[in-house]
């Protein structure tokens, strides 16, 4: 397998054309070897790159007809997930919440130093906490869901301490403990566990979308099975989901008190795997 890579001057259809062109003739390959070997050609679904009319597969197929093209499915899962953050509000509410945790961190060295020296125990997991459900890869998302339910403790930890420091002002001691107040939620830890099951699932495919030797029924096969899995999620929660819930029940998650807080509005488990899997069915079907 040849790989090439590809500098472009122009974000345009053409402009990219003619860069994949002028690549493939630097490099040495003729227009006849091109037209009997180029036989794929796979891109995200913007629409310079796959639009009907004039998008940069559509050019190429003009002038190879016999090219396969095909929108990334890694792609279709990412845009899967955006559109259940969409339908579903409760799951915008969470991307939010962790959105200003991971904020709370990257934009200032003391709180990140104070984290890691109250984090010693769960080491680098603290560092991972990053955005999630946007643009970056599920992997990523599930990363972040990940370290924060391994440093749950810690953060709630750190975020009380930081809510008593008295060389902070009041506005920041009030945002710790408003942050505080919503780690300690029944709610929000329900809703951690069930993000974590699900992008755990959703991480896994996009992986094994990405292996080399992947193919279209190999694709196919891996996305029903985790279909599969979500669904049997409605009925039987996951892992993470029944020890959210036991928690739930005790009213602790380890060291950590829990309350209901009635302002916080859960994730509808249900209707959430069903968006999901709705979705998924929809963006990434092989007639998409």
């Amino acid at each position: 397998m040849t790989e090439l890579l590809v500098e472009l001057e122009s974000q345009r259809a053409e402009g990219i054309e003619e860069a994949l062109l002028n690549c493939l003739d630097t490099a040495g390959f003729s227009e006849e070897w091109v037209k009997k070997n180029w036989f794929s050609f796979l891109s995200d679904g913007a629409s310079v790159m796959l639009g009907k009319n004039s998008g940069v597969a559509t050019r190429l197929t003009a002038r190879y007809p016999n090219l396969f093209k095909w929108h990334c499915m890694n792609h279709r899962l990412e845009l899967a997930v955006s559109d259940v953050v969409d339908e579903v509000q409760a799951v915008n509410h969470f991307k939010s919440f962790l959105e200003k945790i991971h904020n709370l961190y990257s934009q200032s060295n003391k709180n990140s130093r104070e984290l890691l020296e109250a984090a010693q125990e769960v080491g680098s997991q603290v560092l991972k906490i990053g955005r999630v459900l946007s643009t970056q890869w599920v992997a990523s998302s599930f990363r972040s869901v990940k370290a924060v339910w391994r440093s749950y403790e810690v953060l709630n930890r750190h975020f009380e301490n930081a809510a008593g420091d008295e060389t902070r002002n009041s506005k920041e001691r009030q945002t710790y403990r408003g942050l505080a107040h919503r780690m300690q939620s029944k709610e929000f830890l329900c809703d951690l566990g069930l993000m974590y099951d699900a992008l755990s699932e959703l991480a896994n495919l996009s992986q094994q979308l990405q292996a080399h030797s992947i193919t279209l029924l190999r694709a196919d096969h891996l996305l029903k099975r985790t279909i599969r899995v979500l669904a049997s999620f409605k009925d039987t929660p996951g892992e993470k989901s029944k020890e959210a819930l036991a928690a739930q029940a005790l009213g602790q998650f380890g060291s950590v008190p829990l309350h209901s807080n009635a302002k916080l509005t859960p994730i509808n488990a249900k209707q959430f795997l069903q968006s999901l899997i709705n979705n998924m069915e929809k963006r990434l079907s092989f007639e998409a």
